[in-house]
């Protein structure tokens, strides 16, 4: 019960920080300055996916998760892979962990390469849809 609370006042403590900062303000600001340059609204839905992904990778690294640590570990990997050169022959090779993969019996080995590639793809879209938002 005890950690439960530590997590409720953790979330409570980060949405009063938001508030504190005007980060919605500025959210809404953002967007409608958004919707005054572009009246193509497939835009404004990708920037808007973009931010919630940013609320939610920040906030899960707040609380302490660790597979969003994990993640973003990963996402640091992917984006050198990419910007070395983003027509990678092999990027599930550059990623995967020999020596786990060596250990674990054929299942186990596809199920891993199937994650890893899935994870690889999700990650590659969030390289493209970063890459273009700062250009």
């Amino acid at each position: 019960m005890k950690k439960e609370m530590s997590e409720i006042k953790r979330r409570a403590l980060l949405a009063k920080q938001r508030m504190k900062m005007g980060y919605w303000q500025k959210m809404q600001e953002e967007r409608d300055k958004l919707s005054a340059e572009t009246e193509d609204s497939s835009k404004l839905t990708l920037a808007s996916d973009l931010r919630k992904k940013e609320y939610e990778i920040r906030n899960k690294v707040a609380l302490g998760d660790d597979f969003a640590e994990k993640d973003e570990k990963m996402y640091i990997k992917v984006r050198d892979i990419l910007d070395r050169d983003e027509n990678v022959l092999n990027p599930i090779g550059q990623l995967m962990d020999r020596k786990a993969y060596e250990e674990m019996d054929e299942g186990n080995r596809q199920r891993y390469i199937l994650e890893l590639s899935s994870k690889f793809r999700e990650l590659r879209e969030r390289y493209y849809k970063e890459k273009t938002k700062y250009v």
